[in-house]
């Protein structure tokens, strides 16, 4: 068996170095008979961008590193191409420039500004060689030479790449390609803090714009990264730019694992496991019209010899989209309950994302999801009145489900002081004691000011549906969990279906009052829609369900008031239900 290339992103050492991997160096063919001045290609992180630019280095470079490249694609796919005219034509026949912005991560524009200059000083050192060159005049030697001990100013620096590009035109006489790797990785860092965000774009702005827009020296650039910023922010002005997102079928296959790749590597081996567990766990991404499995998680579960477990999502901060998915109004939430129930949800996508309404635009919210690999695409028309996509978004597979899984519970458990108070929380719910889930609840909300909050209105509908995403997240192994559908006459609020016997089914209806003295009221009459608009009929189809619970909640602001009933439910094969009842109610105050 081959070693496994965890970690390893320089393409040399993987082909060299006898590690197992998947031969993508079709993908310069199809580079090469495109015609875009400058291309950028988004996908995840850990998708293997990075890898994927190296190869690019290594094949149009000459030497990388002081090591040559020659005869490094000669038994590659690529060399088997054409009667191999690419390497001949193509093949260590230009200048290269390659930087990462992959670690640019400081919390402020000022740090993130000495990285890049510490990050293209080292870039510059790497062809010294052109101090020596009789080719180039005085002041671009001079100028090189402050870029490279860090002396120069922000124009300066901001012009560094195409300096370095002319540069190695003047001396080898050949126009030079520029290979950008996580190109967004500053600004992405940037989000959140408006001084800070909009600095750092016009810095890279005017970084790129000089490099790749009516640069005389540029043969081709390519950019990656995880999103494609709106083009009124980095990207401004560069209209030489073809980008490939999720949503295209460019570079499709490239980036990622197709399903004969992932059961070839897993053969290569000597694993059996089943690849209907596989496909559970790592497959659902599409791009384009092709379905892709994660890569990163592939090579890690093949590390740890086909066990499962998750993998790509440990591999980078989900800070922001624990962040965004939370603290999301209840529209979200009401549409991310379907997603944890393994339904899809139907909303728009736009390729150009812009950071500058993150917060108050719901396509924005969608499509960093998307981008980030945190949601598939079902499928996606092209809306031509718009210009976005008209997108049906699914959690993609086991792995991230997991995460999602992990917010919302860990969401509701860091409300109680212990997770033991936060297991019987949910125990004295599914049990049915009412009253102790009453006090229970009564005290979260005691400690859970910044999430509801004591006014009436659209916080009540926060509440409610981050406690149904936080059941989903608890309880969905054991209980069929549904909200907001329509059974018997009307539209409930909240079914538990036990999915084995002897436990209880529950239905809850919340409502939310002005006055506290208005709860027992409103429970009453949450209650009795329950039972008037017979909402128990879905739970006729569940012939193991011998007993419901169901449940008025009344809240105004900090002070909840349960009503409830116990029935036990009979003749269900005849299709009429008779219902013996047991009747209660307490309050939150009651029970402190």
């Amino acid at each position: 068996m081959k070693k496994l290339p965890i970690g390893v992103s320089n393409f040399q050492e993987l082909v060299s170095g006898d590690y197992l991997f998947c031969d993508k160096t079709a993908m310069l063919a199809h580079f090469l008979s495109k015609g875009d001045k400058v291309t950028l290609i988004t996908r995840p992180r850990r998708w293997g961008k990075t890898l994927n630019m190296s190869m690019l280095q290594h094949f149009f470079s000459a030497e990388v590193s002081g090591v040559s490249t020659k005869g490094l694609f000669d038994h590659l796919a690529i060399g088997k191409l054409d009667g191999g005219n690419y390497i001949d034509q193509h093949q260590g026949k230009y200048p290269v420039i390659m930087i990462s912005f992959k670690d640019i991560n400081s919390d402020s524009f000022q740090g993130s500004y000495n990285k890049i200059s510490k990050q293209i000083a080292f870039l510059f050192s790497s062809f010294e060689y052109l101090l020596k060159s009789e080719k180039l005049n005085t002041v671009a030697l001079r100028t090189f030479s402050s870029i490279m001990d860090q002396s120069a100013d922000q124009e300066t620096l901001e012009d560094s790449v195409k300096l370095l590009s002319q540069c190695l035109y003047q001396h080898h006489g050949q126009k030079v390609y520029i290979l950008i790797d996580e190109y967004d990785t500053p600004l992405n860092k940037a989000y959140g803090n408006k001084e800070y965000l909009d600095a750092m774009v016009s810095f890279m702005r005017n970084l790129f714009s000089a490099a790749l827009k009516d640069n005389n020296y540029l043969e081709r650039g390519v950019l990656t990264g995880i999103l494609r910023v709106s083009k009124d922010s980095m990207l401004s002005g560069l209209n030489n730019l073809k980008t490939y997102t999720l949503l295209d079928q460019g570079y499709s296959s490239h980036f990622g694992l197709s399903e004969i790749e992932v059961q070839d590597l897993f053969t290569k081996q000597n694993l059996s496991t089943c690849m209907d567990q596989v496909k559970n766990w790592y497959n659902g991404y599409r791009v384009g019209n092709i379905v892709m499995y994660n890569p990163w998680s592939i090579i890690y579960c093949l590390s740890e010899e086909g066990r499962f477990d998750v993998y790509w999502v440990n591999t980078g901060n989900n800070n922001l989209i624990e962040q965004k998915v939370l603290t999301a109004h209840s529209e979200i939430k009401e549409q991310f309950e379907q997603l944890m129930r393994g339904e899809s949800v139907t909303t728009s996508i736009n390729k150009h994302l812009a950071f500058d309404i993150l917060d108050e635009d719901d396509t924005s919210f969608w499509s960093l999801l998307l981008f980030s690999g945190y949601l598939k695409i079902v499928d996606a028309v092209f809306n031509k009145r718009n210009g976005l996509y008209d997108c049906r978004l699914a959690i993609p597979n086991q792995e991230v489900a997991t995460l999602y899984n992990r917010f919302f519970e860990e969401w509701l458990l860091n409300k109680f002081p212990s997770r033991r108070g936060y297991e019987t929380f949910l125990s004295h719910l599914l049990m049915g004691k009412i009253d102790h889930f009453t006090r229970d609840l009564s005290a979260y909300l005691l400690q859970s000011a910044s999430f509801f909050d004591v006014h009436y209105g659209k916080q009540g509908e926060s509440f409610y549906h981050g406690f149904v995403l936080a059941m989903l997240a608890s309880i969905n192994d054991r209980y069929y969990i549904r909200s907001n559908r329509e059974s018997g006459l009307g539209r409930y609020d909240l079914l538990l279906i036990p999915k084995k016997e002897s436990s209880k089914a529950l239905l809850l209806e919340f409502k939310q009052v002005r006055k506290e003295e208005e709860l027992e009221t409103v429970a009453k009459l949450a209650l009795d829609q329950i039972q008037t608009q017979a909402y128990h009929t879905e739970i006729l189809q569940y012939p193991h369900v011998q007993e419901v619970i169901e449940v008025g909640i009344a809240f105004s602001g900090k002070a909840v008031l349960a009503a409830y009933a116990t029935y036990d439910l009979f003749n269900k094969q005849s299709g009429s239900v008779s219902l013996t009842s047991r009747y209660g109610q307490c309050s939150s105050q009651d029970l402190i």
